[in-house]
């Protein structure tokens, strides 16, 4: 994932939140930030922190509520811009590992915007314990998602261990592998996304290629069964090409041709079999291989290889 642009609002909240931005004090770092805003956020986080929840997250509860019955779009970027340092610390946290800090700050900003939407005020829950987890839960969405050897679209990621965790609760309860409708029943999807995600769910594990091919551990290892490069392939191809292109020659032509690089003579015993001087030899090779190249552009065919 490459960084374009930072979702609206967040150029400007990034650089009033950065504790490295011109006047900043040291109250202002996202670490004190997250003291002020309660042990709340530290839990979510790990984070060591002094001190309880105080007015600025109450004060931010209100602004979301304020939020969620007006759907102001000035209220959410403030908010925004108020808990992007979240963002920051979040980002600095998962950094290091193969990512870089901005394409992390990004995935924590956009689960932040998502998460406004999705808080539920009436749960009882501090809007900052809410939505800390949601934006790690994000990051490491991202890197599992980067982590897999076949990529595929969240959703359906998501959908495939739905699948597989609802398998497991009903094969405890029924005593046998759930039917394909009492999975749908199970996770309220249709039959037909349920079967998607059992034969994504196969195609995702891979199989080692020391195991059998045959049923119950008979048959040669799957590695044996692989095809390789075969040789006698490039030799059939490069020799059909030539023929093509010979193809496109005179008999006279032709006959130097083969005379000169099939049964190697010289120019001067070619010269002497066709009964003619060296150097028309020589005019009839270049005339020959310049036609066959020709030929072989036009079938898009050239290798750079002499004939």
């Amino acid at each position: 994932m490459r960084t374009t642009s930072a979702p609206a609002g967040a150029e400007d909240a990034r650089a009033r939140t950065s504790p490295c931005a011109s006047g900043a004090s040291p109250a202002d770092a996202p670490e004190a930030r997250m003291t002020a805003n309660g042990a709340d956020f530290a839990a979510a986080n790990d984070f060591p922190a002094s001190g309880a929840g105080g007015p600025a997250a109450s004060a931010t509860d209100a602004l979301v509520r304020r939020y969620l019955a007006s759907r102001d779009a000035a209220l959410r970027e403030r908010i925004v811009a108020d808990n992007l340092y979240i963002a920051q610390i979040i980002a600095r946290r998962f950094s290091g590992r193969g990512v870089e800090y901005d394409d992390l700050y990004q995935v924590a900003s956009l689960a932040l915007f998502k998460a406004i939407d999705r808080f539920d005020p009436g749960k009882g829950v501090k809007f900052v314990s809410f939505v800390t987890p949601t934006m790690v839960g994000e990051v490491k969405n991202y890197f599992r998602d980067r982590s897999r050897a076949i990529r595929m679209p969240r959703r359906r990621a998501e959908m495939a261990r739905s699948v597989r965790a609802a398998q497991a609760r009903l094969e405890q309860r029924l005593g046998r592998s759930p039917r394909v409708d009492e999975l749908a029943q199970a996770l309220g999807a249709s039959e037909d996304d349920v079967v998607e995600a059992l034969e994504l769910s196969r195609a995702l594990t891979p199989a080692s290629l020391d195991a059998q091919a045959g049923e119950e551990g008979e048959g040669s290892p799957l590695g044996r069964l692989l095809g390789g490069d075969d040789p006698a392939f490039a030799a059939f191809e490069r020799g059909d090409m030539l023929s093509r292109a010979l193809e496109a020659l005179d008999a006279r032509q032709r006959e130097v041709i083969r005379a000169r690089f099939y049964e190697d003579l010289s120019q001067r015993e070619v010269a002497r079999r066709l009964n003619v001087s060296q150097m028309t030899v020589s005019r009839i090779e270049r005339q020959a291989l310049k036609r066959m190249r020709g030929a072989m552009d036009e079938n898009g065919t050239t290798t750079g290889e002499r004939p």
